[in-house]
């Protein structure tokens, strides 16, 4: 199972790479609008960071650390992100996300860890609950640059 784990993490790898070129080469972004526009690549190294610490340590704490934003922004990404154009590659990046939080939890619950989960979901919630609210609240004051880099109308018609 740790050779699926490994796989889904390499893959969440590249396409973090990819999204990071296309925002800070390709756009040319600020770094504060690479953060906020693709929060889904600070929330895809958390969770390698956390999958690095894990292989390293056995510990899964470090592992649930990441499962809030990568349910965020990429679980409920499919749901926000329009299913055409170069969306697509954000759409499979979203799904790659999901799938390495899927991982975690599959296996940190048939291992019965559920102590070492429920503390690093915690530790999640208390790290990622103000970047979310910070990243909603600027995407909403900036929705003119948010159009432009992403090429996508969040407002509600």
């Amino acid at each position: 199972m740790f050779k699926v784990g490994i796989g889904l993490a390499a893959v969440l790898l590249l396409v973090t790479i990819n999204s990071a070129y296309f925002f800070l080469g390709v756009s040319k972004v600020k770094p504060i609008e690479w953060i906020v526009f693709n929060a889904c690549a600070p929330s895809s190294i958390t969770y390698l960071i956390g999958f690095a610490i894990f292989l390293l340590t056995k510990n899964r704490i470090a592992l649930h650390i990441g499962i809030l934003p990568l349910f965020f922004f990429g679980g409920l990404g499919l749901f926000v992100f329009p299913w055409s154009g170069y969306n697509l590659i954000a759409q499979f990046s979203h799904i790659v996300m999901a799938l390495n939080m899927a991982w975690a939890l599959y296996t940190t619950f048939t291992a019965g860890d559920y102590k070492a989960a429920a503390l690093g979901l915690l530790i999640g919630i208390l790290i990622f609950t103000p970047f979310i609210n910070y990243q909603q609240t600027y995407v909403n004051t900036h929705l003119e640059a948010c159009r432009k880099i992403l090429g996508v109308d969040f407002q509600k018609k």
